[in-house]
């Protein structure tokens, strides 16, 4: 079999057993003890033996980075950033490439850059890279699907907050891991985020050392195979830019960005239809690999999905059908892997990160609140009646509550009643559990 012909079936085989419900071959997928407390990755990676420098608060690159990768929130026991993320486990890192070759490693809590590659150019990129043991300590090789959504997500605040940049997937894979020094195993590239219209330089391989992530990290054979055969690419990769603006009622971007947080919990309550249709218009934009399926339950003038239902859909969490409205992220994989090839299959999980970010910060620009969710795949594809498979879920609605916003760099906002939030939205999956 030809690597062409042989890696479109590894994306299908990866992507059937790391499907939620259903009948799927999942025999290789590794057994191990998730949310192991004596194994969990470090919240942020660490270079010991090199330089690290504060950014200034008026640094327009620090901008970028605060805004898109920086911790806004802490509570007793984690730490809350600009964009969403899978589980709040941020697997998504972000390297500073300079025009002279140098390379900065990003560190979210110190807002600080490491240097690995010193000198004194300009800016002209970020690398944000994943590891993809920060989030399969939970979530096992699905977590693989979770660095592109986060990846997504970081880079829909990276657009809001530059008209300049411009983001791309189509890169080597090889000499863009070397060039920040990951191995292309327990990290690896994901997006690059042109600063200046240049290209990135012929830098060869940067060699530097870090601690592992964990005691004991553990290694998922699928991911590898999977990371592997999506670097083939047949077509053209769409490059994404700055779109609609998210702050349709016209509230600082920055601003903006602070007041979102994902909703834990929604009222029952209707919204008007330009709460509904806004949004949904900057979301959609500019991810030509997507299709968005909408459950209405409560916008004016629209006719209700049955909540019941599409609570199942999302994986029975309560949130989903308690949203004024869920949105389904999908793609049609087939067709993905006909046109652009393996490597497609990235970018419909980064588009999908990409316009629930958007998604999530327009909702809150009018006054509601949102948050992603995963979901049942192949019943989704039922109900809806699509060969379109579903990549991400964001649910949107009235949040039951007032979050407080987000702090500024090296000073994140305490979160004092985070646990009893969390209490009220275990007690509302509980009532769900005993509704059905």
């Amino acid at each position: 079999m030809s690597e062409r012909t042989h890696a479109p079936e590894v994306v299908r085989s990866y992507h059937s057993a790391t499907t939620h419900g259903g009948d799927h071959d999942r025999s290789r997928l590794v057994r191990f003890r998730p949310l192991d407390p004596t194994n969990r990755p470090a919240p942020f990676k660490l270079y010991p033996d090199y330089p690290l420098t504060p950014l200034a608060g008026d640094n327009p690159l620090g901008r970028l980075l605060f805004y898109s990768l920086g911790v806004t929130r802490v509570s007793a026991a984690s730490y809350f950033r600009a964009a969403m993320s899978a589980g709040n486990l941020h697997p998504v890192e972000a390297y500073v490439v300079g025009d002279d070759r140098s390379v900065r490693h990003y560190h979210p809590l110190q807002h600080a850059l490491t240097t690995l590659r010193a000198g004194d150019g300009s800016p002209i990129a970020i690398v944000l890279t994943g590891i993809p043991w920060r989030t399969a300590w939970k979530y096992g090789e699905r977590g693989w699907r979770h660095l592109w959504w986060d990846s997504g997500a970081a880079v829909a605040n990276l657009l809001a907050l530059s008209d300049s940049a411009h983001v791309s997937l189509e890169f080597d894979d090889e000499a863009v891991n070397g060039l920040v020094g990951v191995d292309g195993r327990s990290e690896f590239a994901l997006a690059v985020l042109h600063l200046q219209d240049v290209p990135l330089p012929d830098a060869g391989d940067l060699h530097v050392s870090a601690p592992a992530p964990s005691r004991d990290p553990v290694e998922f054979p699928l991911v590898t195979e999977v990371q592997i055969a999506t670097r083939e690419v047949h077509g053209r990769l769409h490059a994404y830019r700055a779109g609609k603006r998210p702050n349709l009622r016209g509230q600082p971007m920055q601003e903006l960005i602070l007041s979102r947080g994902s909703t834990r919990l929604f009222r029952h309550e209707t919204v008007p239809e330009d709460a509904f249709s806004g949004p949904m218009d900057v979301a959609a934009e500019g991810v030509p690999l997507l299709e968005h399926l909408t459950a209405v339950h409560a916008v004016e003038g629209r006719p209700a999905a049955p909540r019941a239902v599409t609570q199942h859909l999302c994986y029975d969490q309560p949130l989903g059908g308690d949203s004024a409205y869920t949105v389904f992220h999908s793609s049609d994989l087939e067709k993905v892997l006909a046109d652009v090839g393996p490597r497609g299959y990235r970018a419909a999980l980064f588009e999908s990160g990409l316009a629930a970010g958007r998604l999530q910060l327009t909702a809150f620009s009018v006054g509601l609140g949102a948050t992603g969710l995963t979901f049942y795949d192949d019943e989704v594809k039922e109900v809806f009646d699509t060969d379109a498979a579903p990549m991400l879920v964001t649910a949107v609605g009235v949040p039951d509550y007032r979050s407080r916003p987000g702090g500024s760099p090296r000073h994140p906002t305490h979160l004092t009643g985070f646990d009893d939030l969390m209490g009220r939205l275990q007690l509302r999956m509980t009532q769900s559990r005993g509704q059905r």
